[in-house]
């Protein structure tokens, strides 16, 4: 049987064989959706919350639960697509990836192909070093933001920094996890009861800003919005609040600075390449 350190070396290696094939860099953020169509499969988001995710070989297919919280939808993605790549066959996975069970061999590595295709080393680092942050020292929210550049969440960021790359010990990963997303999203835009935050600065580059109906966004001050998707709602000590507020996607543009945002129905059900479509009813 593999050791785990086995299995992280031919995880690490077979996601950038990955990256490799569709040409993204190492040091590039990677929206995994995008990605996962690019090798030529289909993402599928489907209802219910009975199951984790599933990958279905005759179909060529991902399954993602829409219920499930942005981040963890995108690992889950990356998770399937590893028993695509390492030829595993039809998987249907529960909703804990870190239940003992999931030890076995296989699940252990698809868990360790996701953390190294979405969080590489090289991505990693250059989206603290852009922001002029190191790891071990800077602020929850400042996490968070890298989380978001990222496409996972704020927790899986947290373990892969300590025990993947051990970019920060355990005592300061304890303390981060202290600080809940629920909490930073209160600190940054004041009110702990909203949705899904995604969180840029002047330094998001590669990726667009994914939303679904309802979610927010803080983007840099005097952006200009061009399309309907998105409005602005307020303001904050880290730049201007837009809110996602019908599918469709609306460029966000600064004299320096563009990202496009991409809103998607709420828990979009359906295949992942047509979740922003307009939808004429939303606008009716």
């Amino acid at each position: 049987m593999s050791t785990r350190q086995e299995l992280a070396r031919i995880a690490l290696r077979a996601s950038f064989e990955a990256r490799r094939k569709n040409a993204a860099l190492f040091e590039d953020p990677i929206c995994i959706y995008d990605f996962v169509e690019k090798l030529g499969l289909e993402v599928w988001f489907v209802g219910g919350a009975s199951f984790g995710g599933m990958y279905a070989k005759e179909m060529e297919r991902l399954f993602v639960p829409a219920e499930r919280p942005a981040g963890r939808k995108a690992f889950t993605c990356a998770h399937e697509l590893a028993h695509w790549w390492f030829g595993h066959g039809t998987r249907i996975d529960d909703l804990d990836f870190d239940r003992p069970d999931h030890e076995i061999p296989e699940e252990c590595l698809a868990n360790l192909f996701g953390g190294y295709l979405l969080m590489p080393r090289h991505a990693v680092v250059d989206a603290f070093q852009r922001r002029q942050l190191e790891p071990q020292n800077c602020a929850p929210f400042e996490i968070y933001s890298v989380a978001c550049q990222l496409g996972v969440g704020y927790e899986t960021l947290l373990k892969h920094l300590r025990w993947s790359l051990s970019l920060i010990d355990h005592s300061r990963m304890t303390d981060f996890r202290a600080i809940t997303p629920k909490e930073i999203r209160k600190t940054v835009i004041g009110s702990a009861s909203l949705g899904h935050l995604v969180l840029t600065d002047e330094h998001w580059r590669k990726v667009a800003i994914d939303l679904e109906v309802g979610d927010f966004a803080v983007v840099p001050r005097n952006v200009q919005l061009h399309g309907e998707s998105v409005k602005t709602v307020g303001d904050c000590p880290q730049g201007q609040i837009i809110q996602g507020i019908c599918p469709g996607l609306t460029q966000v543009i600064k004299k320096s600075w563009a990202a496009m945002a991409r809103v998607s129905r709420k828990q979009f059900i359906g295949r992942g390449a047509y979740r922003h479509l307009e939808d004429p009813d939303e606008n009716a």
